[in-house]
């Protein structure tokens, strides 16, 4: 979208199309849930009540068997949540092609990884099978930061255009555990968890205070202005380029082709290559047993399933002593990098276009990829309009779209969703999300993306042809034709 004022976060070589200084703290805010096989209509079934009527049940009903719920698992599912808010941020133009921004952002991003038997486990629960469960595969990392972005992009020829930001950054905190040996044995009485789990935990918003080595109590942060929340440094770089396919063969390499590739534009951007250093980073341990008897497993007057877990609950007391500090970890972290790769076609005097991206996500805990297509409307210069649809996560099962008012002067703002859910489940009576809905049943990512900013008059890097500009062309292309003919 050339009129979003924040584009640059994707790729540092897609300048907007006039300077700006972003509203603090609300110029830009941006917020993703992604997940892998999470969707709703794996864990929701249709079921009766005590009076036969229908109705939406959890996977833990008794009328949904577990061969037909597990089919549905795979065998590692994944989570991951990432926020970014701009506290400060402006950009700006010198002379023609060259753009200049800086950002103030909070960065944050967290992910975990569940192992299969975990969801078998809470399903077998009530029939008390006296099986054995194996959570080894679940995992859990994340971290804050704080960057400061320093951007310019500038023309290499009329079809090239490369950007790159320099970021330092100040570390938060950043924690990732590991369970290597979980271990849950559960039959209708007696359930018994034994784990064995390690990590490490970088910064000082949370300090583990130890005696020779036991930990004694977690500490955190409560208070901002009186704990040093500086855990580390470090610095980032985004890379980014655009083409103008149009003769590019023949401009720069000058190789003939018996096609025009007018109106084709690519883009390829890398965004967090860097890590951070902390100065404080401990390593601890965990290994601890919980075992309790009568675990009451009934069901309500609906046929639901209630647990008593309050013996389980009882046991987590002072859960802290089963810490223990196992010397320091590794001080340098790595971000978590994105890639995004883009191919566009511009029709109707570059009013429409048509787009396709691949974005690749890395890290906490794996790799989120994503492929996206997008109709891109922008009639004036100071609206646009983007509709999309993931393929990654179900073709059409979801719909994004995006608004962006531009005006020279006043408030640019930018609001938008990448996956709206397209289907819903039936509407009943004790189950809606919003009135006259239900339930989203096969969105599995959630975004939503907001700015607010105040844009610079002057030159515009994107200017659409006027009206006059408009006429001018298409008589001189008139010309053109009458006098090859």
């Amino acid at each position: 979208m050339e009129t979003y004022t924040m584009r640059h976060m994707r790729n540092p070589a897609m300048s907007p199309m006039m300077g700006y200084v972003n509203i603090p703290v609300i110029g830009n805010l941006n917020a993703n849930l992604l997940q892998t096989n999470m969707s709703l209509s794996n864990y929701l079934y249709p079921v009766k009540d005590k009076n036969g009527k229908d109705k939406l049940g959890l996977f833990l009903h008794p009328d949904v068997s577990s061969k037909e719920f597990l089919s549905n698992i795979g065998n590692r599912e994944h989570i991951g949540f990432d926020a970014t808010a701009t506290v400060l941020g402006f950009g700006f133009y010198t002379k023609r092609d060259k753009f200049w921004s800086f950002d103030l952002n909070v960065r944050s991003n967290f992910g975990f990884g569940l192992p299969k038997d975990l969801f078998a486990f809470f399903k077998d629960l009530e029939v008390g099978v006296g099986k054995t469960y194996s959570l080894s595969n679940l995992n859990l990392a994340g971290r804050a930061y704080v960057e400061a972005a320093f951007g310019h992009a500038r023309d290499i020829n009329e079809n090239i255009r490369v950007g790159v930001k320099i970021k330092p950054l100040i570390g938060i905190a950043d924690a990732r555990f590991r369970f290597d040996d979980v271990t849950l044995f559960s039959d209708k009485e007696i359930v018994r968890f034994s784990a064995k789990a390690s990590g490490s935990v970088l910064g000082n918003f949370v300090q583990f205070v130890d005696s020779a080595g036991i930990v004694q109590e977690i500490t955190t942060a409560e208070d901002f202005a009186t704990n040093d929340l500086l855990g580390g440094f470090g610095a980032a770089i985004d890379l980014g380029v655009t083409w103008n396919l149009d003769n590019i063969l023949e401009n720069t390499l000058g190789v003939l082709v018996p096609f025009s590739l007018k109106g084709f534009t690519a883009s390829f951007g890398i965004t967090d290559i860097g890590f951070i250093r902390y100065k404080n980073a401990e390593r601890v341990t965990f290994d601890k047993t919980i075992s309790w008897e009568g675990v009451l497993i009934q069901k309500d007057e609906n046929n639901d399933i209630v647990y008593n877990l309050d013996k389980f609950t009882d046991q987590l007391e002072n859960i802290e002593n089963d810490f223990r500090k196992d010397g320091d970890a590794s001080r340098a972290r790595g971000l978590r990098t994105t890639t995004n790769l883009g191919l566009e076609y511009s029709f109707l005097n570059n009013k429409m276009s048509a787009g396709l991206l691949w974005s690749a996500h890395y890290g906490l805990p794996r790799v989120f990829n994503e492929w996206t297509l997008s109709y891109n409307l922008r009639p004036t210069n100071w609206f646009a309009l983007t509709l999309s649809s993931s393929v990654a996560h179900g073709f059409f099962r979801s719909a994004g779209w995006a608004i962006n008012l531009t005006p020279k002067y006043g408030f640019a703002l930018f609001l938008g969703m990448d996956y709206v859910p397209l289907f819903w489940t039936p509407e009943f009576d004790d189950l809606k999300l919003i009135p006259g809905r239900g339930l989203p049943i096969y969105s599995t990512n959630i975004n939503l993306n907001f700015g607010m900013s105040i844009p610079l008059g002057g030159n515009r890097y994107h200017k659409f042809p006027s009206r006059k500009e408009q006429k001018r062309i298409a008589r001189e292309a008139a010309v053109t034709d009458d006098t090859a003919h």
